[in-house]
């Protein structure tokens, strides 16, 4: 970083030639001044000649291309950036596969810190002896510094052709050509070389006034370019942000869904109770209307027959007619509190999911075998769970774990989602397993997703990052389930 610091000294204090056209004006002729208020009197009378206007037009030519200037400097300046650090490069080096460029100091970090031994663009294999230097870049920097002075200069030609009246010396109304270092002002000719004992500039210091503007000019675009890389990491931050709400977004939408799936178990639940209590309700309902109809029709028959009855035959068939009147009263009625079905329903409401994200950093330089975990959450019944991203580089397969970390043990619906910016892309996939905090095969999605499609499919975010979204919630086992896991402990055994 010593290069850094001497190409910051030197802005600072400006090329070394500058120095060499100072100097300490005791006394000169009045020649130059002559000669200057002679080229101020052509200007003035060149103002109202008939070419002012193509003059005007030539003016107007020369903002275009200084904009087009800084234009393509702004482009040039984010193509040579480091790759790491996002900043001026400083002895550029280059990967020599990839051909990305980094900061000597930059990439020499990188590959000192044991985390990877690999390029951070192309993951090459790759040693700091290994890398290429930018002999090149000299030529660039060249290039950089000319369309700066071309930008420079042009904009300094429409200063003179506009504000040449601000360039006037306030006193003898002289153009101004020189600086003086020790009043730190700037003057003309003849401010600089009044020798009088009433001079305000004897024996100081003076510059000429276009070197010191190129140094302050070169001084002042340094600490732009440091503003430029400021706004860039506001803007990194800003890209952050936005994400971070997208992803937010994305959480609500899915506990949408899971509302909707809710409530509309909820009204099944609600349908199914109401169905199994009327059933219960029409069955009784049935037996008393048959009970019913048969004693009508009993006493209709009774009614009738003693309607044809004579009195004699009436007095004779009595014990029958009280013996069918009491064996319809031997059939005791119920009573209603046998019959009846509270008139309650409940809301079942369906264990809910844990839904969150899960972003797997810096998945490039994620080393083969290596375990990735998420931070630790909570389900509704208070389990504590963690995800973990394992990387088999060398069966080219990325698979996602659900971890139990602390409660009892249990059945656990698990839906896995791999974001893509085409949503249609997204990868989801579900599990249905039985936890407990002794590890075992089965637990996962060993082969969630190969690591050919997320480098060739565009999963990786910007930031060189995965995100998964998890919905995870505790269930109960279907017949089959708990068949096949018992199936496989017997085989175990």
């Amino acid at each position: 970083m010593a290069s850094s610091s001497n190409r910051s000294e030197s802005r600072r204090h400006g090329p070394p030639d500058a120095s060499s056209q100072s100097t300490t004006i005791p006394g000169a002729t009045s020649s130059s001044s002559s000669s200057s208020s002679s080229a101020s009197t052509s200007f003035h009378s060149s103002l109202g000649s008939p070419e002012s206007a193509l003059a005007l037009s030539a003016s107007c030519s020369t903002r275009r291309d200084s904009s087009s200037g800084r234009h393509l400097l702004s482009h040039i300046n984010d193509i040579f950036k480091c790759t790491i650090c996002f900043g001026r490069l400083d002895n550029p080096h280059l990967c020599p596969q990839c051909s990305k460029l980094y900061c000597y100091d930059c990439i020499g970090e990188w590959l000192d810190a044991g985390s990877s031994q690999s390029c951070p663009n192309c993951k090459i294999t790759l040693q700091l002896d290994q890398l290429v230097k930018v002999r090149w870049f000299d030529d660039i920097q060249k290039l950089q510094q000319n369309l700066r002075t071309l930008t420079c200069g042009t904009e300094g030609e429409d200063r003179d052709g506009s504000g040449k009246e601000n360039e006037l010396c306030p006193k003898h109304r002289k153009l101004v050509n020189f600086y003086c270092s020790t009043c730190k002002e700037c003057v003309c000719e003849v401010c600089a070389t009044d020798v009088e004992a009433s001079g305000l500039h004897r024996d100081h210091t003076f510059k000429a006034l276009h070197v010191t503007y190129e140094q302050h000019l070169e001084l002042l675009y340094g600490e732009l370019e440091k503003v430029e890389f400021h706004r860039e990491k506001l803007s990194l931050l800003l890209d952050k942000i936005e994400r971070n709400v997208e992803l937010i977004r994305r959480v609500k939408s899915a506990k949408h869904k899971e509302l909707e799936a809710i409530m509309v178990s909820a009204l099944n639940s609600l349908d199914r109770q109401e169905e199994e209590k009327l059933a219960k309700l029409r069955v009784h309902q049935f037996t008393l209307m048959s009970e019913m109809e048969e004693v009508n029709t009993k006493l209709q028959e009774m009614r009738y027959e003693m309607a044809l009855y004579s009195k004699p035959q009436l007095i004779k068939m009595k014990p029958k007619i009280l013996n069918a009147c009491n064996a319809i009263r031997a059939h005791p009625n119920r009573d209603f509190k046998q019959l009846r079905v509270p008139a309650s329903l409940k809301i079942e409401i369906p264990p809910l999911f844990e839904t969150g994200i899960f972003v797997v950093q810096n998945f490039s330089i994620i080393e083969n075998n290596k375990v990735v975990y998420s931070n630790e959450f909570s389900d509704c019944m208070g389990r504590t769970w963690r995800i973990m991203a394992w990387c088999v580089i060398s069966e080219d397969l990325f698979g996602i774990y659900l971890e139990l970390v602390h409660g009892r043990p249990c059945w656990m619906e698990c839906t896995f989602q791999l974001i893509h910016p085409d949503q249609e892309k997204t990868i989801s996939k579900t599990i249905r397993q039985h936890f407990d905090r002794t590890p075992q095969k089965g637990w996962g999605l060993r082969d969630f997703v190969t690591l050919k499609t997320i480098l060739e499919e565009n999963y990786l975010q910007v930031n060189d990052s995965l995100e998964l979204l998890y919905n995870i919630r505790p269930c109960s086992p279907t017949e089959t389930e708990l068949a096949l896991d018992a199936d496989e402990l017997s085989s175990e055994q």
